[in-house]
């Protein structure tokens, strides 16, 4: 497709409100996991742990070992859902309410394809711990439900994390575990030509297309050093012809300053690209999204890669 057409396609889909019946690339939603909790247990999430000292988030999922003084004043945790079908451990929650358990969920977006460590650590009311923190990991697949919990078991000293799959027509089952190296290897990282930006109220989150690049962001505003910045970044920018550039908007973002200026710098580059464009609040919707677990930028990745892979 010739530049000018796809420029002038962008500036268009930028400065435009998204229609509310907008239709997405058709990719499979992302891998979601319910973590339970309850007063005693300390549950932490790992995303993309690419080795024990690598990876992208460390999420507090569940608990804490001191949440029990919580519910003595009234602070009760509540569950938190995005969607995943209901199982026997949901219906029958309440029968783990004993001695102020106070057991709850919370349910979290994976990013398929990228490893997630569980590790969890326990104690009593007497006192009495797991020897040493306790741990399992998998890969997601796309579409894909789990639960994962801390197994106690004081009268015989056991600790375990178990993860299972959620199945739509009868009770969850056993998924194969992965491990997590110590370190990672140290090899060159292989760079994907894709970039991906993700223009949201008042920042612009961004990965360009050369190995090893981070997650960068510039602050989105209508001044001197924004604008400077932004068109620094987009003329070095790596855009060979032919790579993909996606540009996922939130509705509220679509006429910021540099959304505005995006085509033009684009074009003052030449830029032979192939574009991919998507509304933030729409991907938001179709996955079932809330403000507790919303849209984040490795989920936009996932999607700009899986709508670039359905268009080659």
């Amino acid at each position: 497709m010739p530049v000018r057409p796809i420029l002038a396609l962008l500036g268009a889909l930028l400065c435009a409100p998204a229609a509310a019946d907008e239709v997405l690339a058709p990719v499979e939603r992302p891998a979601r996991i319910r973590l339970f909790g309850q007063n005693g247990v300390s549950l932490t999430m790992y995303t993309n742990a690419r080795c024990e000292k690598e990876y992208d988030e460390e999420i507090s999922a569940s608990g804490s070992l001191s949440h029990g003084f919580k519910t003595l004043f009234g602070k009760k945790q509540e569950n938190s859902t995005i969607g995943i079908p209901e199982t026997e451990a949901t219906r029958n929650l309440a029968m783990r309410d004993k001695l102020m358990a106070n057991p709850y969920y919370l349910e979290f977006p994976l990013v398929p394809g990228q490893p997630v460590l569980l590790q969890a650590q326990v104690a009593s009311a007497s006192g009495w711990r797991c020897a040493r923190d306790v741990r399992a990991a998998f890969v997601p697949e796309p579409g894909a439900d789990y639960e994962g919990e801390m197994i106690r078991d004081f009268d015989n000293g056991i600790c375990a994390v178990s993860i299972r799959r959620v199945a739509t027509d009868g009770p969850p089952g056993p998924i194969a575990l992965s491990s997590v190296p110590r370190t990672c290897d140290a090899g060159a990282v292989e760079a994907e030509p894709l970039m991906v930006m993700l223009f949201e109220p008042e920042i612009v989150r961004y990965r360009l297309a050369e190995a090893g690049a981070g997650i960068d962001e510039l602050y989105d505003a209508d001044d001197k050093g924004s604008i400077e910045d932004f068109e620094e970044v987009m003329a070095e920018a790596p855009l060979p012809a032919g790579m993909a550039l996606c540009i996922v908007t939130a509705d509220a973002a679509r006429a910021s300053p540099l959304a505005r200026r995006l085509p033009a710098l684009l074009d003052a580059r030449g830029a032979q690209v192939k574009l991919i464009e998507a509304s933030a609040d729409a991907l938001q919707e179709q996955w079932q999204l809330t403000g507790e677990q919303p849209l984040t930028f490795p989920l936009v990745e996932y999607y700009c890669r899986s709508a670039a892979g359905s268009r080659q």
